[in-house]
């Protein structure tokens, strides 16, 4: 749900103007946001919560609070893009386990924490890390060939229809 939301956020910013560098930035923040908002509280919350951020953003828009950016350090900027990066690895890890179904965790106070998962291994895996190093490939070497198109968008497309013929 989360992803969606972000989605139609990067899609509104896309189409109503910006720089290139915001939709990715905002949908990648709003996505963790967001699916911590739904799994707390329900998906009932998250319009209300789209629509009071866009209100939030058209008031600093109207009262031209966006020069006040320059006031924030690199350094500052740097550690929350980061510390965003690293919010979003964890939550992906889960896609490479069965979350609670491990017999090896004695330490008691890890229960319910990222290692408290089974980790996938065999084909399932090896599938898995085929289709992220598609992924890789085409973002990395698409653009080399040609710029007509995004490669994210060649490289998601591909890989989903990879991945829906293997299952």
């Amino acid at each position: 749900m989360g992803l969606y939301a972000a989605f139609m956020v990067g899609l509104i910013t896309a189409t109503m103007g910006g720089r290139p560098g915001m939709i990715s930035g905002a949908t990648g923040a709003l996505a963790v946001v967001m699916v911590a908002l739904v799994a707390d509280h329900g998906v009932e919350y998250l319009f209300a919560a789209v629509v009071l951020m866009g209100v939030l953003q058209i008031t600093a828009g109207a009262f031209r609070l966006g020069k006040f950016i320059r006031m924030v350090p690199h350094p500052v900027m740097l550690g929350f893009v980061n510390g965003l990066a690293i919010v979003i690895f964890l939550a992906q890890l889960g896609q490479f386990g069965i979350p609670g179904d491990t017999g090896w965790l004695q330490d008691t106070s890890l229960q319910g924490s990222i290692l408290d998962v089974a980790w996938i291994s065999g084909m399932p895996l090896y599938t898995m890390l085929g289709l992220v190093g598609l992924t890789m490939l085409i973002i990395q070497y698409l653009p080399k060939l040609t710029t007509a198109v995004p490669s994210s968008l060649v490289a998601i497309i591909t890989v989903t229809l990879v991945a829906t013929e293997l299952s």
